[in-house]
């Protein structure tokens, strides 16, 4: 399934960020969601569509050429409020997320992670080594 297509399947808004892992060694990116539901349905909304769910599911991009986080500081630990999806002329599809940071008195800021990649899939922390791509 085409990186655009399979990530219109995702719902992860108001789910929140748990973690973000860099394996720069194997050029992958992988966020931590406290859950992630799947969208199903004709219409493109998820439709509280739960049969699928995964519960700290992993967000896996790999084949990374960059990450940015825009501002630079605060660290990503709140709800993820978007996601959106770009193909780059050079073949490196471009996926915006904006996930909340609240410091410690409670001032939230939203952070907006940028990651060029060319491969995305989910993973099941209950079903090790299972790559989810459709």
């Amino acid at each position: 399934m085409l990186v655009s297509e399979f990530l219109k399947t995702i719902y992860v808004g108001d789910r929140a960020c748990k973690s973000i892992t860099l394996d720069g060694l194997r050029k992958r990116v992988i966020i931590q969601v406290d859950e992630i539901s799947r969208i199903r349905s004709v219409s493109g909304l998820w439709d509280y569509y739960n049969d699928e769910n995964i519960v700290d599911g992993l967000l896996v991009f790999s084949e990374v050429e960059s990450i940015l986080f825009e501002p630079a500081g605060p660290i990503p630990n709140d709800y993820i409020s978007s996601l959106e999806e770009k193909l780059l002329p050079n073949g490196y599809h471009r996926i915006a997320l904006s996930i909340g940071s609240v410091n410690d008195s409670a001032e939230s800021t939203e952070v907006k992670v940028i990651i060029d990649a060319k491969r995305v899939h989910l993973e099941d922390p209950s079903k090790p080594m299972v790559v989810i791509d459709n």
